[in-house]
């Protein structure tokens, strides 16, 4: 091989190695900070798949930072501003079991439970997100009696008990209106008991008797009128339950 190929080939072989001193370096990838500070932007911009992928970065690239903490409550914030209930109530959550001690915990226990309470309108038959959101709500009040969203879980709280007394009310009519007597006492009995200042406790308590009537078990039935009576003597089923002893005792 002559020395003019050689040198050629020397050149040739080196050409990669020089092009690579040559290029630009790559950028160096930013910082937990940075990325947090990113994220918050887009949040604060309405651009929350953006924040959430940032926010996940975070988790993921900076598992063990102090900007992971934030990244966490910001990304579970991020998913309940999109009304993904859902994603966002596993990620405050996962603060709550990760994080118990944090300054703001009660913000994660409170937006939990928002997340449970905001399904409950998306359900129909399935009271679990009520009851969930119930159970929430009562463990932000017992843990952080201080707390800035005490006030709105108890409020919270209460509208998520008169929808599940409610839904029990409805279940209780509509066994009722279909024969099934005995599901209908049940569930007014468990209304009576359990919510006794219901709105339409008077007409839970007159379908009770009732319902015993028409399975003629009349002893319950009398007994029935006389504690609805008894206790709404001038109410809106009174001649009805009046007129019902009457006929009971012929």
């Amino acid at each position: 091989m002559n020395a003019r190929l050689v040198g050629t080939l020397s050149i040739i072989l080196c050409l990669p190695i020089m092009c690579a001193c040559m290029s630009t370096p790559e950028k160096k990838s930013k910082s937990a900070q940075e990325l947090l500070e990113e994220g918050i932007k887009e949040s604060k911009e309405q651009s929350n798949i953006r924040a959430k992928a940032v926010f996940q970065q975070i988790l993921e690239d900076y598992p063990d930072s102090k900007q992971r903490i934030h990244a966490l409550l910001f990304l579970a914030r991020a998913y309940y501003s999109d009304e993904e209930f859902e994603e966002a109530k596993f990620h405050f959550q996962k603060f709550i079991d990760l994080y118990p001690a944090h300054a703001q915990v009660d913000r994660a226990y409170y937006f939990r439970a928002m997340s449970d309470f905001k399904l409950v309108d998306l359900a129909l038959r399935d009271q679990t997100a009520t009851r969930e959101a119930i159970e929430g709500f009562q463990q932000l009040i017992d843990r952080f009696p201080k707390s800035q969203y005490l006030e709105e879980a108890k409020k919270k709280k209460k509208e998520c008990e008169l929808k599940l007394a409610q839904n029990v009310f409805e279940i209780g009519k509509f066994y009722y209106r279909t024969g099934s007597y005995q599901s209908a006492i049940i569930r007014f009995k468990n209304l009576v008991a359990e919510h006794p200042k219901h709105k339409d406790l008077d007409e839970a308590m007159f379908l009770i008797a009732e319902s015993y009537y028409y399975e003629q078990s009349f002893g319950e039935a009398s007994l029935s009128y006389k504690e609805l009576l008894q206790k709404y003597p001038k109410g809106r089923f009174s001649i009805q339950a009046r007129s019902r002893l009457r006929t009971l005792r012929r």
